[in-house]
C-alpha cells in the first residue's frame, strides 16, 4: 500500500513538474511577445490580440473560454513585467503591458475613452491622407499631408515655400506598413488603433477632419438642375429659359 503510494506520488509530482515547466515556457514566450511588440509599438498589447499571435504558433488553445484562461494564466504569474490593465469604461478591453508601458497604455485607453465621442470616419478620409499614417518611410523622412484639396501626401520636408501648405504627421501618430486596402477588412483593433492616432493628430495639432472628410457631389433633385448638369459650364451661363417652362422642369424630378 504505501509502496502504491508513493508511486502516485512520484506520478503525481512529475506531472505537477512538467506543468509547471509547460507554464513557464509559455510565460517566457508571452514576455518576449509582449516586449518585442513594445518596442515597436507603445499603443495597448490586447489581450485577443496576444493571445492570437500565441495559437499562431502554436503555443495556445483556440477555444472560447481561452482569453479568460490567458488573463488568469497572467495574472496568477505576478510578473511585474506582465500586467493586465482594463479600461475603466470598457470591461472587454483588456490590454497586456510591462512594467515600463503601464503607465503609457493607461494613458492610451483614458485617451481613448475622452474621444469616443469624435472617432474619425475613416471610410470618408481621403486614401492619400489615410496613407500618410500608414506609408512605411524607408530613409526616415518624416511625412507630411497637404492641407486643402486635391490631398496629397508626400515623404520630405515641402520646399520652403510650399511648407505651410502641409502639415507634419509625426512619427507617434503613425502605424507604418498598416494596409488599408481594403478598410472593410481591417482588424477591429487596427482599426480604433488608427482612430485613435488621427483623432489625436488632429487634436494635437489643432485639425478639422472634417476640412478633409470627402464630401459627395450634391444630387441634382429636379429636371432642371440635371439640364443645367450636364451642359458645359460656359453654354450652361448662357441658356435663358423662359419663366413658365423653368418652373415645369423645377416641378419635374
Amino acid at each position: 500500500m504505501d509502496e502504491r503510494r508513493s508511486r502516485y506520488s512520484l506520478a503525481d509530482f512529475s506531472g505537477r513538474l512538467n506543468m509547471a515547466s509547460g507554464t513557464d515556457s509559455l510565460l517566457t514566450s508571452i514576455r518576449a511577445i509582449v516586449a518585442e511588440r513594445y518596442e515597436k509599438d507603445t499603443s495597448p498589447l490586447l489581450l485577443s490580440d496576444l493571445g492570437l499571435v500565441l495559437r499562431q504558433r502554436g503555443l495556445w488553445p483556440s477555444a472560447e473560454s481561452a482569453g479568460k484562461a490567458l488573463r488568469q494564466a497572467i495574472e496568477e504569474a505576478q510578473d511585474p513585467n506582465l500586467l493586465i490593465v482594463r479600461d475603466k469604461n470598457s470591461p472587454a478591453y483588456i490590454a497586456v503591458a510591462t512594467e515600463a508601458t503601464k503607465d503609457i497604455v493607461e494613458q492610451f485607453m483614458a485617451r481613448r475613452s475622452r474621444r469616443s465621442s469624435s472617432i474619425p470616419n475613416l471610410d470618408a478620409l481621403p486614401r492619400s491622407v489615410l496613407l500618410a499614417f500608414c506609408v512605411r518611410s524607408e530613409g526616415g523622412e518624416p511625412v507630411f499631408v497637404s492641407k486643402t484639396p486635391p490631398f496629397k501626401y508626400r515623404l520630405g520636408t515641402p520646399d520652403e515655400s510650399d511648407r505651410d501648405q502641409f502639415l507634419l504627421v509625426d512619427e507617434r501618430y503613425r502605424r507604418p506598413g498598416l494596409k488599408i486596402t481594403e478598410l472593410s477588412e481591417l482588424r477591429a483593433t487596427d482599426r480604433l488603433d488608427l482612430q485613435a492616432r488621427i483623432a489625436s493628430w488632429s487634436r494635437d495639432n489643432d485639425v478639422s477632419l472634417e476640412d478633409f472628410y470627402i464630401t459627395k457631389e450634391r444630387k441634382h433633385t429636379n429636371a432642371l438642375e440635371r439640364l443645367l448638369a450636364v451642359q458645359p459650364r460656359e453654354v450652361a451661363q448662357k441658356i435663358v429659359i423662359p419663366g413658365d417652362i423653368a418652373l415645369i422642369l423645377v416641378k419635374h424630378e
